[in-house]
């Protein structure tokens, strides 16, 4: 066997075995998509040997690390995959910290923690031999350093849960998600780029976990109401409002999702009656039927 054909499969070097488990992370639960990837190189400095890496290099290397990734099946044995193909090609202490810390930011750009993405964190911090408090300083400095995205994550996802509360999305109810976010102080002040990010991160969040009424609820209580501080929370209401009444109609499932929203964030029903009021002239049907 010569050297090359030893290394198929194999990471060969610490930024390529970083960016595996960046695309081991993503995709245990199907096939990477394009916004994983974009999330993927944008948080590259998480691992500082990728900072200052060349973009063209960094994509060569990340195409091998999804080769890698897909010779593997690394599902079946997430730890074994850990243990063979990135312990020995991370060894500085501080290097396999940072590999933590990447992956747990990439993991939590849905907002949650599956078990699958659970256990490769687990996997890492046994193979890797790193200290539980050090990883407890990493995770939160991480989700400090991304609380605003986390933020415009919860608030856009608000918006999706609303638009698809009836079964039926309509162009205009996701054109409102976009056009009536200066609403929402989280993701009033992104611009046109950004907000693209979270929009496509918001879609991935919304069709994995949140097509179920039960997902959808937990979602609201769990992620959107603790990420979105009281001042805001007026504001993520109205967001909601806007977006349900932007086809002109409001259907009795979106006045249902509308009251989860308001008990949801601990507003009262006087309070969700006067911001509701605000949109009554838009609307002119009611399950279809006029008002």
């Amino acid at each position: 066997m010569s050297f090359l054909d030893s290394l198929v499969g194999k990471t060969s070097s610490a930024q390529e075995a970083a960016l595996a488990c960046a695309v081991t992370v993503l995709t245990l639960d199907g096939d990477l998509l394009d916004v994983e990837r974009r999330i993927i190189a944008l948080f590259r400095d998480q691992f500082p040997p990728l900072s200052s890496v060349d973009e063209s290099v960094f994509v060569r290397t990340l195409d091998k690390a999804i080769e890698v990734v897909s010779q593997n099946n690394v599902a079946a044995d997430v730890r074994g995959f850990v243990r063979a193909n990135i312990a020995p090609a991370i060894t500085a202490p501080a290097d396999r910290l940072a590999a933590y810390r990447y992956v747990y930011s990439l993991a939590m750009a849905d907002l949650n923690l599956d078990e699958g993405e659970t256990a490769l964190l687990t996997a890492m911090q046994a193979e890797l031999n790193l200290n539980p408090t050090d990883l407890r300083r990493v995770e939160q400095e991480s989700m400090a350093e991304f609380h605003v995205l986390h933020q415009a994550l919860a608030a856009a996802v608000l918006g999706l849960i609303v638009v698809a509360a009836d079964g039926s999305v309509k162009d205009d109810e996701l054109a409102n998600v976009r056009s009536a976010r200066s609403l929402l102080q989280p993701i009033a002040r992104l611009d046109e780029t950004q907000f693209d990010l979270v929009y496509d991160l918001s879609l991935n969040i919304h069709d994995r976990f949140l097509l179920d009424p039960d997902n959808r609820r937990a979602f609201l209580e769990s992620v959107v109401a603790p990420m979105l501080d009281q001042n805001v929370r007026p504001q993520a209401f109205e967001y909601a409002a806007s977006v349900a009444t932007a086809d002109g109609d409001i259907a009795q499932s979106e006045a249902d999702v509308l009251k989860e929203v308001l008990n949801t964030l601990g507003l009262n029903d006087a309070q969700g009656q006067a911001i509701f009021e605000k949109y009554m002239a838009r609307v002119q049907t009611i399950d279809g039927k006029p008002r």
